[in-house]
């Protein structure tokens, strides 16, 4: 019988998975059940030390000779401290261990309680990864705790070897054992891409799978991963966004995922390759989080650090996406083109882009996208979207890349980001125009971007000026609060006027599509030796209702 602590079972369970064979137990009550547990599972055979400080260094000497992944098991308090010399000599001569602590609940520390300190980061830069495990409660937290513990691991078995310190706490009782068995754990192991064996591995079940899909989260302007994407979607379904990567027409990502819905199999991959950062789409995290645990999820990484975007990464493969990319396409020798996976994504995209051209539109932040990306932006290379609805609304319509600060997704910062680009570009001796597209409440959050002495005149602003937060409107629920107006969705009466002529940019104003038409042209052909800035002034209820309606007519049948 194994106890009753499901972050401990999680955990013995990890440690098997990734080659823990030996582990030395110090005595104490507190990490009682880990020692329980450890002498229970058949592959650990246990080791036991009454001195930390003497167990830690017994531990080196057990990795020195097996050399595999070796555990040391503390109770909490002074206990974990007494481990640091012979961690940090672990360290030092790369064959670090892996230090277990138990831990008091979170609530007692610094209250008087006995045997209590911050224990998190207590072994300091002697360790490469700290993590402190939850007591789960809940399906998330059981995630949690998994991915915690991989992060921990996949840490160790880095390069140097370094120490890593998993500290679990653990609440009373202590002493419940009648648990029958282990969980069945999910274990991310990486993948030496530069082993020539490994690669083969990963390519080969990549290309072996029917339904293999890549999906690109946001990267830097890359033309080479550009073109490879573009080869490997006649052999596998490449759901991008234009944060990520540039394509002939729009990629339709979200609207597609709208289209279908939550629980259409048909549409759902047998094998996926993530690359990249963070993603616009909130569906398209959905849609990964909802994919049945068997299937294979392979994190391309250039950290080396588990972004676990899908809760099902199988395989982390440390390597630039440019190169794997390149490998994966090197090897589709003999690969049918466009079977029947793609094709019922590509029909689907097909049929959305047909809709969304029949479209007739009214005048909103929507039609305001849609005209810029049609008439300026298939001819710009170098756009700016700031977050929220911005960002959205060009992945409608634009086919090209796309900057955007999507690495924290915040409101701050995206007119000066814009700003300095315009800057570097201008010193080039380019005369190429800049062109930023943001809403009120961050161009107004960010106005200081435009208090400069030398303004780059290649700066060229589309500001979406509904008065307020538009993009809150969308949240279920939230206009049942008196809050909603004013004090979440930031309600104002500003406008751009008065900051351009302070800043000396060139004022210009559209109120309906005739205006928008000629406010575009403007904004793309005027100077004078200024930055540009078109205002947009639309209706909050019309923007809502054009976006929400847009969506439901493309998801027509």
């Amino acid at each position: 019988m194994y106890c009753d602590k499901e972050n401990i079972n999680i955990l013995t369970a990890l440690l098997v998975k990734h080659g823990v064979r030996h582990v030395v137990v110090c005595p104490g009550s507190r990490n009682a059940p880990l020692a329980h547990n450890f002498n229970e599972c058949p592959e650990l055979t246990c080791h036991s030390m009454t001195d930390e400080r003497s167990a830690a260094f017994f531990a080196l000497g057990i990795r020195q000779q097996t050399l595999t992944p070796v555990a040391i098991c503390v109770t909490s308090g002074s206990a974990l401290l007494n481990t640091l010399p012979g961690v940090a000599e672990a360290t030092y001569q790369q064959q670090g261990i892996i230090v277990i602590s138990a831990d008091r609940p979170a609530a007692w520390i610094g209250q008087n309680d006995g045997q209590t300190l911050p224990q998190q980061g207590a072994l300091g830069c002697f360790v490469a990864k700290s993590v402190t495990l939850p007591e789960p409660r809940n399906d998330e937290e059981r995630w949690m705790c998994n991915r915690l513990i991989n992060e921990a691991m996949i840490a160790h078995k880095g390069m140097a070897h370094p120490s890593v310190h998993i500290n679990v706490p653990i609440s009373e009782p202590l002493f419940t054992f009648s648990t029958l068995q282990l969980p069945e754990e999910r274990m991310v192991r990486t993948t030496d891409w530069h082993c020539a064996s490994e690669r083969n591995d990963v390519t080969k079940m990549f290309w072996q799978s029917e339904r293999r899909m890549i999906i690109a989260g946001q990267m830097p302007k890359n033309n080479s991963i550009d073109s490879i994407l573009t080869d490997l979607s006649e052999y596998a379904v490449v759901l991008g966004e234009p944060i990520s990567c540039s394509c002939e027409h729009p990629m339709l990502t979200d609207q597609m995922l709208h289209a279908i819905g939550n629980n259409n199999e048909a549409y759902h991959p047998e094998c996926v390759i993530y690359i990249g950062g963070n993603t616009i789409s909130k569906r398209l995290r959905h849609f990964m989080r909802s994919l049945k645990k068997d299937t294979v999820f392979i994190n391309v990484c250039t950290d080396g650090e588990l972004h676990d975007i899908s809760q099902n990464t199988s395989i982390l493969i440390d390597a630039h996406p440019e190169t794997v990319l390149s490998d994966l396409m090197c090897s589709a020798q003999n690969i049918v083109k466009h079977n029947a996976f793609c094709t019922i994504w590509n029909r689907l995209r097909e049929s959305l882009q047909t809709k969304l051209n029949n479209y007739v539109m009214r005048f909103s932040q929507t039609m305001a996208v849609k005209e810029f990306e049609q008439r300026i932006g298939s001819n710009a290379s170098i756009v700016y979207y700031a977050n929220s609805m911005a960002i959205r609304l060009s992945a409608l319509y634009s086919g090209a890349y796309r900057y955007c600060n999507r690495g924290l997704n915040g409101i701050e910062g995206s007119l000066s980001v814009a700003a300095g680009a315009a800057a570097a570009v201008a010193a080039t001796g380019s005369i190429e125009n800049i062109y930023c597209i943001i809403g009120d409440l961050s161009f107004f959050y960010d106005e200081n971007a435009l208090w400069q002495r030398s303004l780059s005149p290649n700066l060229r602003i589309m500001l979406l000026n509904n008065g307020r937060g538009g993009i809150f409107s969308m949240l279920n629920g939230l206009s049942d609060s008196p809050a909603h107006n004013g004090l979440v969705d930031g309600q104002h009466y500003a406008t751009a006027e008065g900051a351009c002529m302070q800043h000396n940019l060139l004022y210009l104003r559209a109120d309906d599509a005739s205006t928008l038409q000629d406010g575009l042209e403007r904004l793309q052909n005027d100077s004078n030796g200024k930055a540009v800035l078109l205002e947009v002034f639309t209706d909050p209820k019309t923007d809502m209702e054009v976006y929400a309606e847009l969506y439901n007519y493309i998801k027509q049948e």
